[in-house]
Order: structure tokens, then sequence, then C-alpha cells
């Protein structure tokens, strides 16, 4: 497996018909759970652990215990039943029927074990959209390019490789002017949801990739205006909204002259570049390289 999550499986379906089959094994067999019963699992381990035992167990006992406390009565008594400190299943279906709410009536083993049935059935496919998701964490790319000069303004080209078979969400763009160190509210704020466009990405067998293209004029003013050394004049921000950890990559290869220059920052999957005005020191060092 060497490390991946589901990078060579090709039917989550069917992996998530074994993640059912090791949850109903697991609830049937003698014993309490532990490690060495956990073990046995081949689907649970790779989508709890990448295939890794440890990590795997530590994963799906923190899985079972929010479970317990906070799902559903199905997934509730699905979690009671393979992890009840109870040597048989009889007994462990004793503690389902035993700390589930019972509505008035009298409920027995035969309740606790539907319960428990439909219970896996909902934390099986859970577990495998759960490792699909993490398996993308860091293999997506949101990767920006700035290119432009002052008097022909500014071009941003993003490149979003994302992973098939999840959904995703074209990045959302936002550009600021700012003027006397404050934000200019009236004209400044602009935003480009480019989710409103259709595309046809490049696509292989387990990722696409989306190109999207901003021109953007710089102000007039963009020299005269009244703000410090190091302030922005221009920023624009560039959100990937699907991945929770997509990996951010910025290639600036504009020419602003020297007077601006660019600054990016990156938090999570928000990146921002401003154009910042440069000091005189630092503008007549800028020219002084370019002669």
């Amino acid at each position: 497996m060497n490390g991946t999550i589901l990078d060579d499986i090709e039917d989550t379906g069917a992996l998530a018909d074994s993640v059912e089959a090791e949850l109903l094994a697991l609830r049937g067999s003698h014993g309490i759970l532990t490690v060495q019963k956990f073990q046995t699992t081949n689907a649970l381990r790779r989508v709890c652990g990448g295939g890794d035992l440890l990590d795997a167990f530590l994963m799906f006992e923190r899985e079972i215990h929010r479970y317990t406390r906070y799902g559903s009565r199905e997934e509730a008594a699905a979690a009671i039943s393979i992890a009840a400190k109870a040597e048989t299943v009889l007994d462990r279906m004793e503690h389902v029927v035993g700390a589930l709410p019972q509505d008035g009536r009298i409920r027995d083993q035969r309740t606790g074990r539907r319960w428990s049935d439909e219970g896996i059935r909902i934390i099986a496919r859970d577990l495998t959209h759960l490792a699909e998701v993490q398996g993308r964490l860091g293999t997506e790319l949101l990767t920006l390019e700035l290119g432009g000069t002052l008097e022909g303004g500014l071009r941003l080209d993003i490149y979003q490789l994302t992973t098939k078979t999840l959904a995703d969400t074209a990045p959302l763009v936002r550009i600021w002017r700012y003027r006397d160190d404050e934000l200019e509210e009236a004209t400044s704020q602009i935003e480009f949801d480019f989710e409103q466009i259709s595309l046809t990405p490049v696509a292989s067998d387990k990722h696409k990739l989306n190109h999207y293209t901003l021109k953007l004029h710089l102000p007039d003013d963009i020299l005269t205006v009244d703000i410090d050394p190091d302030d922005p004049v221009y920023s624009i921000s560039i959100e990937g909204r699907d991945a929770p950890m997509r990996t951010v990559t910025f290639s600036d290869q504009s020419m602003l002259g020297p007077m601006l220059r660019t600054r990016f920052t990156i938090y999570r999957t928000i990146g921002s570049i401003e154009v910042v005005r440069t000091s005189h020191d630092q503008a007549q060092a800028i020219g002084s390289l370019a002669q």
C-alpha cells in the first residue's frame, strides 16, 4: 500500500462493502475489541490508517467512541455492539439495548441487532468516504501564476488540480483597491466566482485540471495614491473552496518597476497577492539592480 489510502482503488462501493463485512465480523467474533482482534481486518486497516495497523486501530477507536456518544440510534448501536466491554456478541447486544432509549417499549436483542445492522452499513460508508477525503489532502494542487506589467496590467492564471471521484468547487477570487491606507468600500471590492463558469477540464483516470485566467487593469493612480511604504495598494485573494488542506504554489513573473513589488501570503487554501508600494531606498536599490 506504500502509505496511500485509496490511491489504487477503482471501486469505492466494493471497498465499503468489504468494510461492512469486516465490521460485522468484528461484532460477531469472541472477545473485546483489541488491536490483536482488529489486525485480522484488511479493508478497515486500509480506510482507517492507509494499511498501518496501529494508526488504523487508534483512528477506529476514536470513530467508534464518537459514534457511541454523538451518532444516531443506529450508529450508536453499531458502535456499542462492536466495542462494548463484553466477551460475546449476545452480551454486547445487551449493552446496546440497555444503553439506548426504549421509547416506552420493551426492547430485546433482536431489536439491538437490527439497529446495529443498519448502523454498520452507515459507518462502513462513512469510513470509506472519510478515507477518500483524507487521501485527497495534499494530493490536490492550486497553482497561481502572476504575470504582466504596470502599463499592460496583470494576468493571473489559476490551475486547479482535483480528484475526479470527489465533488469540487471552483476558486473564488476577490480584488481590493486601497486608498489612503483605507479599503475603498464604494468601488474597490470585486468578486469573481468561477463556479458560475462552465469549463471542460483536462482529465486523467484519477484527476482533472481546470485553468482559469484573469486579466486585471491596475488603477491609474497606483503610483501616486497616499499609501505608506510596505502597505498594499492593490490585493487579490484566491480561495480554494473544496479541499481543506490543498497544496498552494505561487509563481511571480510580473514586472511592475522599482516603485511596486508583490507580496504573497497563504493560510490553508486562501492565497493573497498584494501589490505593495516600495520605499525610496528599496526603489533605488531595485533600479540600480535593473541597470
